[in-house]
């Protein structure tokens, strides 16, 4: 015989239905296991180096460990692309450099990734400045006088770089086209051998990060032309911005950043409970000493301005691929 179903039976149902709903539970009880915190490059790196020191506040303020496993290759994009195909029950979270979300799927058809629609933003970690830094065998010690020698020379001045595609790379590209120069691109299996053989004259320039810079600095053959940024940094107030010498678009808009992301789709109350967590260990003193001891500046900004960041930034760098014809594959 069938049973009647009254409607009060049907409503117990439906919420039974409902609270055995994965999405549901896992946004009830989350996190009741460690998060994973993927970094697309090598342990020991820079992003490593800070995504540690962010995991380790995270893991506190959310009352589980986020554990950083890193997933390097192809210039961040293996480990990024984990992230934006897996499953979005917060389990699973990229401490992203912005190379690997802005500029890498539009240098490579293989990618796989879109970094605007394939990532539901968090929030903004850090960024960093950077410095051109010369070979004193070049002969300058100004922007002026480099963009003067770079015209006359017809063999061309080379800038190293960690890699095609990589920060130095692009923002040695976006320098070429401000100041109306060709430089030759000598790219690197990374940024220390790059580093080496500026040091050594074997190049003839370098942008390298605030840190690195002022780890040389004292280096009688060196030579720190001018700062990326809206002002001087600190460690090298002596040195000048970009805009002071002239050149346009080589201030904040060209900072190196990092940001936390979730893959697509993230439920809004896990998405609320990493950003909360995220936003309590940037304003932790511990966390904030730990960041810029690596010279970094501290930015902790909202999901809604990560956003922002990344349509320019992906807008920009796009522009320029284009304009340089540059290509990953």
């Amino acid at each position: 015989m069938m049973m009647k179903m009254t409607k009060r039976s049907c409503l117990v149902l439906a919420l039974s239905g409902l609270l055995a709903s994965p999405t549901l539970a896992t946004a009830q009880d989350f996190p009741n296991k460690p998060v994973r915190m993927v970094v697309a490059f090598s342990a020991g790196g820079p992003t490593d180096v800070l995504a540690r020191v962010v995991a380790k506040g995270m893991g506190t303020a959310l009352g589980q460990q986020v554990v950083v496993d890193n997933k390097a290759g192809a210039g961040g994009v293996i480990g990024t692309r984990e992230v934006a195909k897996a499953s979005a029950d917060g389990y699973t979270i990229l401490f992203g450099g912005d190379a690997a979300l802005t500029v890498q799927p539009q240098m490579s058809k293989n990618a796989g990734y879109d970094g605007v629609k394939d990532f539901t933003p968090l929030r903004l970690v850090a960024a960093q400045t950077n410095v051109l830094v010369a070979h004193k065998s070049v002969g300058v010690s100004s922007v002026a006088e480099l963009i003067a020698k770079a015209k006359a020379k017809s063999e061309g001045i080379s800038f190293g770089s960690a890699g095609v595609g990589t920060p130095a790379h692009l923002i040695g590209a976006l320098f070429e086209s401000q100041a109306g120069v060709d430089l030759l691109h000598v790219p690197y299996k990374g940024a220390a051998p790059a580093m080496t053989d500026l040091i050594g004259g074997q190049v003839n320039l370098m942008f390298v990060g605030m840190p690195v810079a002022n780890q040389n600095k004292t280096r009688s053959e060196l030579v720190m032309l001018a700062v990326t940024g809206d002002k001087r940094a600190p460690g090298m107030p002596e040195v000048p911005t970009f805009a002071e010498a002239g050149i346009k678009g080589l201030g904040g808009e060209s900072a190196i950043w990092w940001s936390v992301m979730g893959p697509p789709g993230l439920p809004a109350d896990v998405k609320a409970k990493l950003d909360a967590a995220l936003q309590t260990a940037l304003n932790d003193p511990e966390v904030r000493k730990g960041l810029t001891l690596q010279g970094v500046d501290v930015l902790n900004l909202d999901a809604a301005t990560t956003t922002q960041w990344l349509k320019r930034d992906t807008a920009k760098w796009g522009k320029l691929i284009q304009e340089k014809n540059i290509s990953a594959d």
